[in-house]
């Protein structure tokens, strides 16, 4: 680390941003005529397809189909990855816009015209496609067909399944309206620096202004943020609760007792393991109101208010972190993995998977994506700040889970769940915080480290299940015909946070439009994995790093999605179904705080 990190100033166009730092895509495309190319072969690998309907009577045809079906799957998901990634580059883009949204409508039009294909198969007897389950030709299509067959009861006549499939691009629209809205048409006024300068204030500089050590900068980001997203909160709201009201009209077309269990059904995760994560987290709030008040009175705050959970305890340790030294740190910490992860690891840094810096239109936050024919890429928006350096790592876990699997499995049982992503992600994040730990680091760094697993423990489990309870509870009041109202939504999110964030805590007016701001609402029961996926990394990091069960762990990773999550983590060693697991996390938890705690007094 050097000196303390300046605050961002400027944000670049697209053009202005070294091509060593952005992501290299011509592995996907060299040239968008190529995209163009290939957008137009659509039909024709579509065409075989279709001139199965009507003939799924055999094994060996059955087989035909899977075989067309993976061709067109593998090319629309190199247009699909192509697009989303151009468009993410710059939002604002008309041409990137235009090449996104075509690609989804052909997603949708093709999904409309398979729409056949499910029903078709469960017109035959179950024990004719459990017989195909295990014939050689079928081989790899067993789970396929087994989830086919799972699926059963919420499967839908040929002519609903084509008009549901057909639905897809209006169901999705109010996601892609809050996209558009908050990434590329949003802006924020800029605010003052703590000598008077002008800093500007986006999405990717929020975070940064966040950890200022100047209260009035905080506050400042804090309000302009949250009130520009205040000034929207009628639309947004519009956009949500169309969003909602597609999950519970999907699960009552399907059948479902509820939107939750519609969600977690593909997975085959019980609703006690959801209900689990909340009861846990509220059985644990008095250990979290125990860390604020600690962070509090290291501040010597009269009190403690929203803006003021980001700020490192230690300013000192506020420094930067250049990409350079983030990338040794990664490394050193991933050592454990092995010589086969390490080598993939640098492959991430020299084939260009990663585009570092926040531009002007770029998206915000930070993903990892790509296919089963492309890199694993990541999409950052850097700042030079240790959290900068976590994000790395966590992305890093993903793509290089996406690329043990998509080495290990065929396309069909590649693509892992959600439920399983978060815990590469954040044993990659765990192995560096204990990395740093073990260097041995000066005091202060040492209690700063301790104060980032606490806020791990605080983002990613706390604030994450409050999120997961929201959306449970935005579902349940469509499902009951409660109108989602913006002012219904401040005040019902007001008092949840009042709840997590406990009665010590002052919490300005403004967090009462946060929900405004976060995208996960839009994914449908996304955010729970979080912090499932971080207790049960927690078991695996604490492995991994005493030298055991490591190959359970990148075995974890090499299975993709070819068992159900919950099985595929029994397998390598943790089981989800029992709420120990969470009792575990914050037991963990509480022994963090206690050695922040003890090793406060050592801070300067």
């Amino acid at each position: 680390m050097t000196t303390s990190p300046a605050q961002p100033t400027t944000v670049p166009s697209r053009k202005d941003v070294p091509a060593e730092l952005t992501w290299n895509l011509t592995p996907l495309y060299a040239t968008p005529e190529e995209w163009e190319a290939d957008f137009a072969r659509l039909d024709e690998v579509a065409a075989p397809i279709l001139a199965l309907q009507g003939k799924l009577h055999s094994s060996a045809v059955v087989a035909e189909l899977f075989a067309l079906e993976t061709t067109l799957d593998r090319l629309l998901e190199r247009l699909y990855t192509y697009a989303h990634l151009r468009h993410d580059e710059d939002t604002a883009d008309a041409t990137n816009q235009s090449r996104e949204s075509r690609i989804r409508a052909r997603y949708t039009e093709l999904a409309a015209q398979c729409a056949w294909i499910t029903p078709e198969l469960l017109a035959h007897p179950e024990e004719d496609i459990r017989a195909w389950m295990d014939a050689p030709e079928l081989k790899d299509c067993r789970r396929t067909l087994l989830k086919i067959l799972r699926n059963k009861p919420h499967v839908l006549s040929s002519e609903e399944e084509t008009l549901l499939a057909r639905s897809g691009e209006v169901l999705t629209a109010a996601e892609q309206t809050f996209s558009l809205l908050t990434n590329a048409d949003m802006t924020f006024p800029d605010i003052s620096g703590p000598d008077g300068e002008t800093l500007p204030l986006t999405e990717g500089t929020y975070r940064a202004h966040l950890e200022s050590p100047h209260r009035p900068v905080r506050k400042a980001a804090f309000e302009n943020l949250l009130g520009g997203y205040g000034k929207l909160q009628h639309t947004i709201a519009s956009t949500l609760s169309t969003t909602v009201k597609a999950h519970v009209f999907m699960a009552q077309a399907r059948h479902f007792p509820s939107s939750l269990e519609a969600a977690l059904f593909d997975d085959q995760v019980p609703v006690d393991v959801y209900e689990g994560l909340i009861r846990a987290t509220h059985d644990a709030l008095p250990l979290f109101y125990r860390y604020l008040a600690l962070r509090r009175r290291v501040m010597q705050l009269p009190d403690l208010d929203m803006y003021d959970l980001y700020t490192p305890l230690v300013p000192s340790c506020a420094q930067k972190v250049s990409m350079a030294q983030a990338g040794e740190w990664v490394r050193a910490a991933c050592e454990p993995l092995g010589t086969e992860y390490a080598d993939a690891l640098e492959t991430a840094f020299t084939a260009r998977w990663i585009d570092w810096r926040e531009n002007k239109g770029k998206r915000s936050g930070a993903y990892s994506s790509g296919c089963y024919d492309s890199p694993p890429y990541l999409l950052l928006n850097y700042h030079d700040r240790l959290d900068d350096a976590f994000t790395l790592a966590h992305e890093l876990g993903h793509s290089l889970h996406t690329w043990h699997a998509n080495r290990a499995q065929p396309h069909r049982t590649a693509r892992y769940p959600i439920f399983l992503a978060e815990i590469a992600s954040t044993v990659n994040e765990l192995l560096l915080t204990h990395h740093l730990l073990a260097n041995p680091p000066a005091d202060d760094f040492r209690i700063h480290l301790l104060n980032h697993l606490c806020d791990s423990f605080k983002s990613t489990v706390f604030r994450q299940t409050m999120f997961a309870e929201f959306e449970r509870n935005l579902h349940r009041w469509e499902e009951e015909g409660t109108p989602l109202t913006a002012d219904f939504l401040h005040h019902e999110y007001y008092e949840l946070n009042k709840k997590y964030y406990g009665p010590d805590l002052a919490a300005h007016d403004a967090i009462r439009y946060e929900w405004c701001r976060i995208p996960h609402f839009y994914y449908n029961f996304y955010v729970y994995k979080y912090a499932t996926s971080f207790c049960a990394a927690l078991v695996f990091a604490r492995r991994i790093r005493a030298g055991q069960d490591t190959p359970a762990y990148l075995d974890l990773l090499r299975a993709g999605g070819s068992q159900d999550p919950l099985d595929a983590v029994v397998t390598a060693g943790v089981n989800l179904r029992d709420p120990a697991v969470f009792r575990e996390a914050f037991d963990e938890f509480a022994t963090v705080l206690q050695q922040l705690e003890t090793a406060l007094p050592a801070a300067p």
